[in-house]
C-alpha cells in the first residue's frame, strides 16, 4: 500500500469526527505491524475489501470513547447493540469515502463488528498492515489498514 493511499483513510478518520462531532481527531504517524490483535481494542467495526483491491478496514476503540461518541453525535441511548452500531457505522463511512477516490470497482462488504478481542484474528495475506493511531477527546482508538491493490 502506498503512503498516497493511507492518506485517503485518514482523510476520511478526521473528516467523520469534524462532521459528526465538536471535537476535531489528531491522527499520529500510521506504522506497519505483523499481528492484529494486538492492536484490538473493546469495539472493532470491519469493512471486508474486493474488488480492485482486496483486503479489509479497521476501526477498534475502547468501550469509553464508544459511549461518549454515541452520545456527542445525539443518541439517547447506550445500549450495546447501539455502541455495536456506531463502531460499524464509523469503519464504513471511511471505507465509503475511499471509495470515491479507488473508484466503483473498490468493493465494500457490510460491517462486521466485534465486541472484545475473542478469539484470535487472522487477516488476509496482504503485503502490509498499518496502524492509524487516533486521539479525540484525550481517548485513542486506531484505523487499522490491510490492503493491498489488485
Amino acid at each position: 500500500m502506498k503512503e498516497k493511499s493511507l492518506e485517503v483513510f485518514v482523510d476520511g478518520l478526521t473528516n467523520y469526527f469534524d462532521k459528526s462531532t465538536s471535537s476535531l481527531a489528531k491522527v499520529s504517524t500510521p506504522f506497519l505491524i505483523q499481528d492484529i490483535n494486538k492492536y484490538l481494542l473493546d469495539y472493532t467495526g470491519i469493512i471486508g475489501i474486493s474488488g480492485n483491491h482486496k483486503g479489509s478496514v479497521f476501526f477498534t476503540a475502547p468501550q469509553i470513547m464508544v459511549v461518549k461518541l454515541i452520545t456527542e453525535i445525539g443518541v439517547m441511548t447506550t445500549k450495546e447493540e447501539k455502541l455495536m452500531d456506531l463502531v460499524g457505522e464509523v469503519s464504513n463511512t471511511i471505507s465509503g469515502n475511499a471509495r470515491r477516490v479507488f473508484g466503483d470497482q473498490f468493493m465494500l462488504s457490510t460491517p462486521v463488528v466485534l465486541k472484545g478481542k475473542g478469539e484470535q484474528l487472522h487477516v488476509s495475506n496482504i503485503s502490509s498492515i498499518y496502524v492509524i493511531p487516533v486521539v479525540w477527546k484525550n481517548m485513542s482508538a486506531q484505523l487499522i489498514i490491510n490492503l493491498d491493490s489488485v
